[in-house]
């Protein structure tokens, strides 16, 4: 059976990388728990490595969350459509694109409490959020909606579209900041707004990873290279980050990758493999003039995602439901490792990650230093064994 062993410890460091980065800025670190259906083991570690707050997309996952952490600050990053109220007293701030979703959610939280909103803004990723042209009118039929509280405005970059131009889509949000702000100062003129509190705009929440593209450079090799923040036009220079409260970060922390741009980047100094999956070779044959081996694995477990070899030989060659057949370098006889019943290691991308997590048919297991976050192995009968949602969204 396959296995993907999680590395707590990892998840932990990685969190503490970019906590740091953001520190001194003064934005506050927000983990993406969605690639792990919101287990709260990851969570933990999230937050045990500076994540001031968990955010995740779906209701289930954040009720996770809630039943594992209940002290934690939850932010919903997709209004649901449909719900029941215990499942959607588990978020402290939901994220809506119009008043119309805002009036959907309202009608299916609870009565009595005023509900916090925060309204997408699409600034050229393509996914969710109100356009640019309409987000002030929209910010204002939100706040004026009975039970709401407005609470600021968020986007999301580099997901959709990654070789978008980063600096293109904070400069849309940083016109739209400004704007929304102006609005409600002219509704009260005498009230302070600044980066933390007021009346205005108390939450301005940017992500994902892909934003620290930004941060972190890049040699042609993919190798991590230093911070360029002394330079003249260095990172972090940009107006945004002067308004952003909140950075919603999920792929960095989980793998230690930036995704988005050519080559190829990853987070300076962090772990890239807090995620191992393993599978034991069920055959080995000398085919077409090479060793190939069948891995038991397949779509079904980690989707299309790309899988990265921890063992010295092996190359991916061909996905199919349920096997993985990989190609090993050297004669059949040369290949002792490769033989029926050992194991192959592999580090998941994001999307294999997330198929991974999701699948059944896979076993979990948590290690880490600090044996106080979770047992050895994920009992196969959680209640994230077989969600029925689409895990490529």
């Amino acid at each position: 059976m396959p296995r993907l062993t999680v590395d707590l410890s990892r998840i932990e460091d990685n969190a503490r990388l970019v906590a740091e980065m953001l520190r001194p800025r003064g934005i506050r670190l927000v983990g993406v728990t969605k690639a792990c259906l919101g287990d709260p083991r990851v969570g933990a570690a999230m937050l045990a490595g500076g994540a001031a707050a968990l955010a995740d997309s779906r209701v289930l996952n954040l009720a996770r969350l809630r039943r594992g952490l209940p002290g934690a600050e939850l932010h919903l990053m997709r209004s649901p459509v449909d719900g029941d109220d215990d499942s959607l007293r588990a978020a402290g701030l939901f994220f809506v694109s119009s008043a119309a979703q805002a009036e959907r959610l309202l009608d299916l939280a609870p009565s009595g409490t005023p509900v916090e909103l925060c309204l997408m803004l699409d600034t050229g990723d393509g996914r969710e959020g109100v356009p640019r042209g309409l987000v002030a009118g929209e910010a204002a039929r939100v706040a004026a909606l009975k039970g709401a509280r407005f609470s600021g405005l968020a986007t999301n970059a580099a997901c959709a579209r990654p070789q978008a131009p980063l600096e293109t889509a904070l400069d849309v949000f940083t016109a739209a900041v400004a704007e929304v702000v102006g609005e409600f100062q002219e509704q009260s003129p005498g009230d302070p707004v600044d980066k933390h509190s007021g009346p205005g705009l108390p939450v301005v929440s940017a992500g994902g990873s892909g934003l620290l593209r930004l941060l972190a450079g890049s040699d042609d090799s993919g190798e991590d290279c230093p911070d360029t923040e002394g330079s003249e036009a260095g990172p972090w220079r940009h107006p945004a980050f002067d308004m952003m409260t909140d950075f919603r970060c999920g792929e960095a922390i989980l793998l230690g990758r930036i995704p988005g741009g050519s080559p190829e980047r990853f987070l300076p100094q962090a772990h890239r493999d807090a995620f191992v999956l393993e599978a034991p070779i069920l055959e080995v044959f000398d085919k077409g003039g090479g060793v190939q081996a069948l891995v038991g694995f397949g779509v079904q477990d980690v989707g299309h995602g790309p899988l990265t070899p921890l063992d010295p030989g092996v190359s991916p060659a061909i996905l199919t439901s349920d096997y993985l057949v990989v190609s090993c370098s050297g004669a059949a006889g040369e290949c002792a490792p490769f033989r029926p019943g050992s194991r192959l290691r592999f580090v998941p991308g994001y999307y294999a990650l997330l198929a991974a997590m999701t699948s059944p048919y896979v076993e979990k297991e948590y290690i880490s230093e600090n044996r106080d976050f979770a047992p050895a192995i994920e009992p196969r009968g959680n209640d994230h064994s077989f969600p029925p949602d689409n895990p490529r969204e």
